[in-house]
């Protein structure tokens, strides 16, 4: 490469760019890229301008009845798979009704969900009802037990009141009988 002389070579910038670019990465200069480059087109028959040409390689006759068989075999394979999955597939009135079966559920889930919301808003109404009439009630029960309690108790007293007046009743004067009658001991 040292013998030989620089010259310039006319290439839109882009692409001397990207050339240089390239040739930094694989530490190379310039012109020993284009040189390669030059001798891999020779070594290889490629013409550039060339449209319809494309490289190939010979293939053994063994090679190509092997690729043949393999092509057979997955023509074969495509055409069972194919068969297989119109056979699994249900026919497309099924499908319709079930996808209008599916829609109609769907509808009826949605109206069965909104009335257990509304049951659910309706219950948690009543229970916070049932706790105001419990509270509310309660304080009051509480004071009616008491006022029975006080009242069983005088009760009791009465009675014993009644149980000694009566033991007393011949002891006391006619002014004492206005207070039997009153008591209902007479």
């Amino acid at each position: 490469m040292s013998d030989i002389q620089t010259s310039t070579i006319r290439v839109p910038k882009n692409v001397l760019e990207d050339i240089k670019i390239y040739c930094r990465k694989a530490g190379q200069p310039v012109g020993e890229w284009v040189e390669r480059a030059w001798r891999f087109l020779q070594k290889n028959d490629f013409d550039i301008y060339d449209t319809e040409v494309t490289p190939s390689l010979p293939v053994p006759a063994e090679v190509e009845r092997e690729r043949n068989q393999v092509d057979v075999l997955c023509k074969l394979m495509s055409e069972f798979i194919n068969s297989q999955k119109q056979a699994q597939l249900p026919a497309p009135d099924i499908l319709q009704k079930t996808t209008n079966r599916v829609a109609e559920l769907e509808h009826l889930i949605g109206k069965y969900q909104e009335k257990l919301d509304s049951l659910s808003e309706d219950k948690t109404m009543i229970i916070k009802e049932r706790v105001e009439w419990e509270r509310k009630y309660y304080d009051r029960d509480k004071q009616n037990y008491a006022l029975l309690e006080t009242l069983k108790k005088q009760g009791e007293l009465l009675e014993k009141a009644k149980t000694e007046l009566r033991h007393c009743k011949g002891f006391f004067s006619s002014a004492n009988e206005d207070v039997l009658k009153e008591l209902g001991i007479s």
